[in-house]
């Protein structure tokens, strides 16, 4: 589902589980996932989202986030390589 997009967009070690490779990994319940963000308070965390990981760094655990993330936060912003 996401290694030929990955592929498509020039985006190389992605799109894929495999060792070696950038993965972001959500584990969620489809039962009870929910969005609690409103524009009043749009910072208000989602409940059924168990674990995030972002390039094998846990920034949410147990519905939490993690609060001890470094200075340097594990993501970055991709671009579309044209061929």
């Amino acid at each position: 589902m996401s290694g030929y997009p990955a592929h498509r967009f020039g985006l190389r070690k992605r799109g894929i589980l495999r060792g070696g490779w950038y993965a972001d990994v959500v584990i969620f319940d489809a039962d009870t996932v929910q969005d609690h963000a409103t524009y009043a308070q749009p910072h208000q965390i989602s409940t059924g989202v168990e674990h995030v990981l972002v390039n094998g760094t846990i920034i949410v655990q147990n519905g939490q986030p993690v609060e001890t993330l470094s200075a340097t936060l594990p993501g970055r912003a991709l671009k579309f390589k044209e061929e």
